[in-house]
C-alpha cells in the first residue's frame, strides 16, 4: 500500500502511462487506494483507455479486468466496448466478465441495456445481427444477464430457440 501522501503522484504517473493497456491497469489497481469520491472518475479513466486499446485481445483482457470494480454508471460503457470487440473469444472474455455485474443492475436499466432505448440500440438487437456462431457464444455469456431478466423461464426459452432454429436450418 501506498501512504496517501504518495497517492496523488501515484495517480499523475498513472494517467501519465502512454500504453492503454498499461494505463488501465494502473488506474484500476489505484482506484480502490483513493478517497471513495474519486473512484468514478479514475475507473472512467481506466474504461477510457481500455477502449481505446486497438489489440481485441489486450481490450478484452482489460475490460475483463475493470468490470468487478465498475461503478453502475459505467457499465453500460463497458458493456458497448465489449460488444464492439469483433473477435468472438475475445467478446466472450468481456462480455462474460461484466455479466454477473449487469445482472446486479436494477431490472429498468438492465433492460433498457437489453432492449434499448431511444440514444443507443440494445444488446438484442446487436445480438440478432450476429452469425450464429457469435450469436451462441454471446448469449453463452451473457447468460447471466439473461437469467436476471427472466428467470429460469427466460434461459429454459432460450435453449429452446436455440434447437429449434437448430432444427428447421441445420
Amino acid at each position: 500500500h501506498l501512504p496517501e501522501s504518495l497517492l496523488a503522484d501515484a495517480l499523475h504517473a498513472a494517467r501519465g502511462i502512454e500504453i492503454e493497456s498499461h494505463r488501465a491497469e494502473a488506474l484500476a489497481a489505484l482506484a480502490p487506494h483513493l478517497p471513495e469520491e474519486e473512484w468514478p472518475q479514475v475507473l472512467a479513466q481506466a474504461l477510457a483507455a481500455a477502449r481505446s486499446i486497438r489489440n481485441e485481445d489486450d481490450r478484452a483482457r482489460a475490460l475483463a479486468a475493470l468490470a468487478p470494480h465498475l461503478p453502475e454508471s459505467l457499465l453500460a460503457d463497458a458493456l458497448h466496448a465489449a460488444r464492439s470487440i469483433r473477435d468472438e473469444d475475445d467478446r466472450a472474455r468481456a462480455l462474460a466478465a461484466l455479466a454477473p455485474h449487469l445482472a446486479q443492475l436494477s431490472c429498468a436499466t438492465l433492460y433498457s441495456l437489453w432492449a434499448g432505448d431511444n440514444d443507443s440500440e440494445g444488446t438484442l438487437a446487436f445480438l440478432a445481427q450476429r452469425t450464429r456462431r457469435d450469436l451462441l457464444s454471446d448469449l453463452r455469456a451473457l447468460q447471466e444477464v439473461i437469467l436476471a431478466l427472466g428467470g429460469e423461464a427466460a434461459v429454459a426459452e432460450t435453449a429452446r430457440a436455440i434447437m429449434d432454429v437448430g432444427r428447421w436450418w441445420p
